[in-house]
């Protein structure tokens, strides 16, 4: 073998590998943008279940520190943290806010307002839907937060991470749920 033929081999050696590591990246954000709909579908429902309970309560009537003004106006910032992450699933910015909007979310609908005049506690019923929605997303927010980090691992493995700078895959983020991380 000549020296051109060897050097030919190694370049195509190179580039089909290069090749070859940007379809398994592709493929690993594609799985973590695939996760998170799923994820999505779940929680996309909890803003609904909260407007359609708001008729329980004339919200309009009540101070704004009362629980169910709390309680549409989590859902509200969820909602708005929600199609942030919808629009941006592999940015950590906005996963970060999902996170903190479903944290505040998850406490008011569990708190009480025992001291409160307007009426205090939420139904029962819209507690358990709540808690249920929750308890269903836990398995979707889990299979993110894996794919997330198979991806983020994936770009920070040599030689791949070059090859993840050159073209521009940046980190993503994972959910900061405590059933998410078991």
């Amino acid at each position: 073998m000549t020296k051109p033929m060897v050097l030919g081999l190694l370049v195509a050696i190179a580039l089909f590998w290069a090749v070859g590591a940007y379809n398994r990246l592709v493929r690993l954000r594609s799985e973590v943008v695939k996760a998170y709909s799923a994820l999505d579908n779940v929680l996309s429902v909890h803003p609904a279940v909260i407007k359609a309970a708001q008729p329980l309560a004339d919200v309009s009537q009540l101070s704004p520190d009362a629980l169910w003004s709390r309680l549409v106006a989590a859902g509200e910032q969820f909602a708005q943290a929600l199609a942030n992450a919808r629009a941006h699933p592999l940015d950590p910015d906005a996963i970060r806010v999902l996170s903190a909007a479903r944290g505040v979310l998850t406490e008011v609908w569990q708190a009480t307002d025992g001291d409160s005049p307007e009426g205090s506690t939420l139904p029962e019923s819209l507690r358990a839907r709540l808690a249920a929605l929750d308890e269903q997303a836990a398995l979707p927010a889990a299979a993110f937060d894996a794919s997330v980090r198979v991806y983020n691992q994936a770009i920070r493995q040599f030689p791949a991470l070059i090859l993840a700078g050159i073209w521009s895959f940046k980190p993503a983020g994972t959910l900061d749920w405590p059933e998410a991380a078991a």
